[in-house]
């Protein structure tokens, strides 16, 4: 089997597992950022209530009302809005803006470490040290999911404050600063201990789940996922748009696979399954029914729609066929395809009227899809 069909099929996978793992890492910071929040606000406001008799000026009220307003954006676009329509914002610019708040979130604790740490009393300064350190340590458990967010919390958040301590330049202070580094170093490497650790319960879960709804040689769904996914696109509203599905049988398959062996077999349903998947949409469905035997879902305000994916799925078989390994050659397919405009149409109904337009197809030998309307 060439090596760049198994480069193809890999590609997919890991490409599939990209977005799996993002939209994991996005799910668990989602469900920890109340807590996350929450926690902030209780700090803000003990850390202001305390403070207030050493520093009475409008600085730290400044500094209260931007944490507050900082938090309640944080809450309302991280959680609220997010949690209403997931499609406001996709996954991927979710993250980027979660990251973003945590950041300003950390600047703020920074700046509470620089400015609001030289009060004469240790017993503050130990109150700064320790909202700001244990911030950053009750950090690991809400961002470390995501090694990126915790890197972008606690180094604005404690690093301020070990330079400032640096500046005051005693020997307690210079040892307070050595001692933040420490805890700073300490706690990237649980953050990213605790990263590896959800990486690879998530990478796992993802294998049990794509061994589950993908066929075991080439990246489409199987027949039992692609079956649940119809019934919960049926069960959607269609608008004016038709439902069909393509039915695709390879011809001279067998013919093949006893020449060259199953190898070559299996490299020319790989090289199908690539053809299949460049000539739909991204929403469209895909799987392997069994044996050479595939089939596609497509909703579409026109049958011409389905009849141009056919027709390019044929073109595309047809010349590789002709253009690739001798193994190929002969290859070639028949497409039956059955449309509906009746949501209630059970899977079943539409896929036996499908495979007898792709029977009849065949006999024709044409190389044309044949199209087959249901009435309601």
């Amino acid at each position: 089997m060439p090596n760049t069909d198994v480069k193809t099929s890999q590609s997919y996978q890991l490409k599939n597992r990209s977005a799996w793992r993002e939209q994991q890492v996005v799910d668990i910071l989602y469900h920890n950022g109340s807590g996350a929040i929450f926690g902030n606000l209780i700090n803000i406001s003990l850390v202001t209530y305390i403070l207030r008799e050493v520093y009475p000026g409008s600085a730290l009220l400044m500094w209260f009302g931007f944490g507050i307003t900082l938090n309640l954006v944080r809450f309302y676009t991280a959680l609220i809005a997010f949690k209403r329509n997931r499609n406001w914002l996709v996954t991927s610019q979710w993250l980027t803006l979660y990251r973003c708040l945590t950041l300003i979130s950390g600047a703020h604790f920074g700046i509470l470490g620089v400015f609001f740490f030289d009060a004469e009393d240790s017993l503050y300064q130990a109150l700064v040290i320790f909202v700001v350190g244990g911030s950053g340590a009750a950090a690991v458990g809400t961002h470390g999911a995501d090694l990126t967010t915790y890197r972008l919390f606690i180094l604005p958040s404690v690093i301020p404050m070990a330079a400032r301590s640096f500046v005051e330049g005693t020997a307690v202070h210079n040892a307070l600063a050595i001692m933040l580094l420490l805890l700073v170093i300490i706690l990237l490497r649980a953050a990213s201990q605790t990263r590896n650790v959800m990486r690879e319960n998530i990478d796992m879960s993802y294998s049990l789940k794509y061994r589950a709804t993908h066929d075991v040689l080439v990246p489409l769904l199987n027949r039992d996922e692609f079956k649940k996914r119809f019934e919960q696109l049926q069960a959607q509203p269609a608008g004016n748009q038709l439902t069909a599905m393509i039915f695709i049988d390879l011809d001279n398959f067998k013919a093949l696979n006893d020449t060259f062996g199953h190898q070559a077999g299996d490299q020319a349903l790989l090289e199908v399954s690539d053809v299949i998947r460049a000539s739909i949409r991204q929403h469209d469905l895909a799987a392997r029914f069994g044996g050479d035997e595939f089939i596609i879902l497509i909703r579409a305000n026109e049958i011409d729609n389905a009849l141009v994916v056919g027709e390019k799925i044929l073109m595309a078989i047809s010349q590789f066929s002709e253009n690739g390994e001798h193994s190929l050659k002969k290859l070639g397919a028949s497409i039956g395809i059955a449309y509906t405009d009746n949501a209630n149409l059970g899977f079943e109904e539409l896929l036996k009227h499908a495979d007898q337009a792709c029977y009849t197809a065949k006999r024709r030998k044409d190389g044309r899809a044949e199209v087959v309307k249901l009435e309601n």
